[in-house]
């Protein structure tokens, strides 16, 4: 899974208009590690996220055992419960995004074992955001794609080597930072 991740990553640009929030669930102690290989093998800067301002064009990871929320202009990390079993949760971030961002927000759910970040990337589609899932023809495990799509939650379903262009056509023609 994280080699799909690298893919659509690669095919960003470092002027790319939007910061990248990236929940992974990988065990704590090797979060730190990821998010330094990570940024060794693509273009955008890779950092772990922290509370503070976030920016264009960088890619914030979540640090293991924290929830990781976004808003206008900063991020947080949140104590609370695991989500559908797991903390960091792509349900907690990507209902952040649909609360702080609505419509302005994109919101890729990538392949994965279990149904985190389904919830929230349907909370992100309720709000006008434009949400992609990553198609079956793909996905390792399509379980969490599935599920999203399943619950009404995808706008477009989409094999990873066409993602990064739809992320860029959509940026140049009208989603913008807030």
């Amino acid at each position: 899974q994280v080699g799909t991740l690298v893919k659509l990553l690669r095919g960003l640009p470092t002027s790319f208009p939007l910061p990248v929030f990236v929940v992974q669930h990988i065990g704590a102690p090797f979060v730190a590690g990821f998010a330094s290989w990570l940024g060794s093998v693509t273009p955008l800067p890779v950092a772990l996220a922290s509370d503070g301002p976030h920016r264009p064009g960088h890619v914030y990871v979540a640090p293991g055992e924290h929830h990781l929320t976004a808003e206008p202009g900063g991020m947080r990390l949140v104590q609370g419960d695991p989500v559908c079993g797991q903390r960091p949760s792509g349900d907690v971030l990507f209902s952040s995004l649909a609360s702080a961002f609505g419509a302005a927000a994109i919101g890729v759910l990538l392949t994965g074992m279990g149904e985190d970040g389904a919830r929230g990337l349907t909370d992100m589609r309720r709000t006008g955001a434009y949400t992609i899932a990553e198609h079956a023809s793909t996905a390792v495990i399509h379980s969490m794609p599935g599920t999203a799509v399943r619950l009404g939650g995808v706008t477009e379903e989409l094999p990873i080597d066409k993602m990064a262009a739809r992320l860029l056509e959509l940026v140049s023609t009208g989603v913008e930072p807030s």
